[in-house]
């Protein structure tokens, strides 16, 4: 693995991205973009597995669905679908095992309309592929 420009300025954040120390003083934020953007497989942000949720009337309406159980979902509600806009929100690894619990429960939802519930299926399916991904690298599950 080729190292960056100025390794003395990156770091893992507190979620385990690569990030930049850009305000030091000669620090080249260009050239660590552009090593960030070409070093690894999974592209610049380090995707292991990657899913769009959804528009904000798709995210709206999977809040609506799983806000009739509250109780049952509680990181579901508030850590993904809370808003459609995040920015490094995370769930992390001492929270997997409740969301294991919340996807299992999420299974038994289901709605009369095959495209509402086709919605829901998806979900279900992109967040256990996000769970099981982070479990394999030991990582939460960061929303950019």
């Amino acid at each position: 693995m080729r190292r960056p420009l100025q390794p003395e300025f990156v770091y893992l954040d507190e979620v385990g991205q690569v990030s930049f120390e850009w305000d030091k003083p000669n620090a080249d934020q260009f050239a660590f973009h552009e090593w960030l953007a070409n070093v690894c497989p999974h592209g610049p942000m380090g995707e292991i597995v990657s899913h769009r949720l959804g528009n904000f009337s798709l995210i709206g309406y999977r809040r609506e669905l799983l806000a009739e159980k509250r109780d049952q979902f509680p990181i579901l509600l508030d850590k993904v679908v809370y808003e459609a806009a995040h920015a490094g929100d995370c769930i992390n690894m001492s929270d997997f095992g409740a969301l294991d619990r919340e996807l299992e429960m999420l299974q038994q939802v289901h709605v009369e309309d095959r495209t509402l519930e086709k919605v829901v299926r998806d979900f279900d399916r992109q967040m256990l592929d996000l769970l099981t991904a982070a479990r394999t690298v030991k990582k939460p599950i960061v929303f950019l």
